[in-house]
């Protein structure tokens, strides 16, 4: 990926603590304090006793899902040099396969089910192939806490070699085949902060670069020329490049030097090398420059520009030449450039009232890229691009026998807040549509990130039973881009919080109805919740809050904390007064009062590195101590996941979600409360 390279949101915890209270006990970096243990089975049996009083509901919604699952339209395989690669099921479980383009043969490479058995949590990172095809790496996550081990699997033997853990899940190998690049993890922060060289036969390592600033992350990605990799250190609004070479393992020096507010991402195909950049302009353009005066910047040339209101966003490169990716409000628009760097034609990446990303991108021989589109009423569909031809054709689309794509609407309306107007995507079904539907309604709100109206059955069984379901465009996602993002993050955090509670408060009266606003958020998501939760309990009537961060402040305060100088443009710097006092304004933890809060789930993984179970785990504490509201109050930890839900369990997890909402809509339920 060239793209702007988005930061997850990592919270890692060491030692230290920022600020004290009285929940901060239930913080515990071991993960095996009895007392902190006990507290948290005790809360899961608590939440036990009310799944088994929706456990017909829970498992009706499962069983839904089950008799409609789609006949699966066939997913385009990642093409490498020649060959496709693709996870698939089969009768022997979920493999990795191999094949020549065109060929309707295939090879199993790795059984990824078998690899999983034994492990209470399992997830495969990443894979790939050596030069000759005889070596299979594969990066691996048995824990849930996203540090990952790498062992290499010879295809011809299937002995498996362990190589290093503690890593992240890049992987690159060597020309040669006989060492792999891989990207160490601090032991106690997890920041990624060091490229290693690990050879398969020598058992060792060796550092070849090491990140010491605690605000910098490292990492790499393969370029287009599969000489290099692009070794990268980022901070939140800057970045870093470096150029390796695979084949003799030498690393430049930095193409540009670190700079606050310079990002550039470059990629290299043949003696050229490409770079999406704002280092002589606010905006992003496109330049090019010989592979060898790529350190001289007064060489780098623009080749793409674009003149109104859009920005570059990505960029892939293609024999037929290179594609840029532009946004303009909520528009994208994929813009072609020949072999010689000449425009030549844009088109939009999608139709109106479609939602459409780039999804699987060939490799540079290939001029083929592929589209994904859906809507929450339609399925999803592929198209294939053909960079040289810049024709598309269908691809594939699910198909779902049972479902009547003509029973349900879906639309956009418009909700004003603040004098700004909220986009707001809701689906239902027509003949569900009474003036008392219960609306779900999931925000997100942070990163820049888009959260797309995807079509799934989960969400077409909510639509069966009765529900209006609503994703709220708030401001800090990235759904008109750049500016859209930044008008709701940092000091600006409440903007997206003011949205949110708008787009609730509106859409109790949507359709001239008066209806019941359910709220759903995870992780960044979870804070945006929290805090309308805070400000307006009596708007909502039931929440469910997935791994969320709510411990903002006392998070951000903690200089212990390997990356949290790297997130205060996204929450607010406490270090700073007049930020200090914005956050504590939304902070979900300490806002937290004596009133009326509607019934809440709260979900965490006890093996989460990014937001640590204890952020949970204290906000249902003083919830439960505060709140003069009924409940349920419910708190679920997780003890075998991190902040990503075992695929093998996804689905029974989401189905309590979802019944845990839909109870609170059923009187008989509510009445025994």
């Amino acid at each position: 990926m060239k793209a702007f390279v988005l930061l997850a949101f990592v919270l890692a915890f060491s030692g230290g603590v920022g600020a004290s209270d009285q929940f901060s006990w239930l913080r515990d970096d071991s993960r095996s304090a009895s007392e902190v243990l006990n507290y948290l089975n005790k809360q899961n049996d608590q939440t036990q006793l009310y799944q088994e009083r929706v456990r017909s509901l829970s498992e009706s919604l499962q069983q839904n899902w089950q008799d409609h699952r789609p006949v699966r339209a066939d997913k385009p395989w990642k093409e490498i040099g020649g060959f496709e690669y693709a996870i698939q099921n089969r009768n022997s479980g979920r493999v990795l396969l191999s094949r020549q383009v065109g060929s309707a043969n295939s090879v199993e490479l790795l059984n990824i089910d078998a690899r999983s058995v034994g492990f209470d949590y399992y997830q495969l990172g990443g894979w790939a192939l050596n030069s000759s095809k005889t070596k299979l790496a594969i990066a691996e996550d048995v824990t849930g806490s996203e540090h990952y081990q790498v062992s290499v699997v010879d295809l011809q033997s299937r002995h498996v070699t362990p190589v290093a853990q503690n890593v992240d899940s890049s992987l690159a190998w060597s020309k040669d085949g006989q060492s792999l690049y891989l990207i160490q993890l601090e032991q106690h922060t997890s920041r990624p902060y060091a490229l290693t060289l690990n050879f398969l036969s020598e058992s060792k390592s060796i550092r070849l670069i090491e990140e010491l600033d605690p605000a910098w992350l490292l990492s790499y990605y393969l370029s287009s020329d599969k000489q290099f990799a692009v070794v990268q250190a980022n901070s939140e609004n800057s970045s870093e490049q470096r150029l390796l070479n695979l084949d003799t393992g030498e690393i430049s020096k930095p193409l540009l030097s670190r700079k606050a507010g310079v990002e550039y991402y470059v990629d290299v195909a043949g003696s050229t090398l490409y770079a999406n950049s704002n280092h002589t302009r606010n905006d992003f353009a496109f330049y090019s420059a010989p592979l060898s005066q790529a350190a001289q910047v007064i060489q780098w040339q623009t080749i793409y520009a674009p003149n109104d209101d859009s920005r570059i966003s990505n960029f892939y490169l293609f024999e037929s030449g290179a594609v840029v990716v532009s946004q303009s409000g909520a528009s994208q628009s994929l813009n072609f450039l020949d072999k010689d760097n000449r425009y030549r034609s844009s088109q939009l990446l999608a139709d109106v009232g479609q939602v459409a990303w780039v999804s699987q991108v060939g490799d540079y021989q290939s001029n083929k890229l592929h589209i994904r589109s859906m809507s929450l009423t339609q399925p999803a569909k592929w198209v294939r691009l053909n960079t040289d031809t810049l024709q598309r054709e269908r691809f594939s689309q699910d198909h779902y026998p049972q479902y009547q794509q003509s029973a349900y609407q879906t639309e956009q309306v418009m909700v004003n807040s603040g004098g700004v107007t909220i986009p707001v995507t809701l689906a239902y079904r027509k003949d569900k549509l009474t003036k008392t539907t219960p609306v779900f309604l999931y925000g997100y709100g942070a990163y820049g990130m888009t959260m797309k109206p995807y079509f799934m059955p989960q969400i077409i069984s909510l639509l069966d039973e009765g529900v209006i379901y609503a994703i709220a465009h708030v401001r800090g996602g990235g759904f008109y881009g750049e500016s859209w993002y930044q008008a709701g993050k940092g000091i600006k955090k409440e903007n997206a919080i003011l949205d949110f509670i708008a787009v609730a408060r509106d859409l109790t009266a949507y359709n001239l109805g008066k209806r019941p606003i359910y709220a759903m958020g995870g992780s960044a998501g979870g804070t945006l919740v929290a805090a309308a939760l805070n400000q307006a309990p009596d708007l909502f009537d039931g929440a469910v809050l997935k791994v969320p961060f709510v411990d903002v402040v006392n998070s951000m305060s903690d200089s212990a904390l390997p990356l949290t100088a790297q997130q205060y443009g996204e929450w607010g710097n406490p270090n700073i007064a007049d930020e200090l006092q914005v956050m504590q304004q939304y902070d979900p933890y300490l806002n937290l009062s004596e009133q009326n809060y509607p019934p809440i789930l709260i979900q965490v993984g006890l093996n989460d590195r990014r937001v640590p179970y204890w952020e949970g785990a204290k906000y249902y504490a003083k919830l439960s101590e505060l709140t003069t509201g009924s409940g349920p109050y419910l708190l679920s930890t997780n003890f075998t996941q991190g902040h990503s839900t075992d695929r093998r369990k996804s689905l029974a997890q989401q189905a309590f979600e979802h019944a845990f909402l839909l109870s609170l809509t059923l009187k008989d339920i509510k009445a025994e409360q």
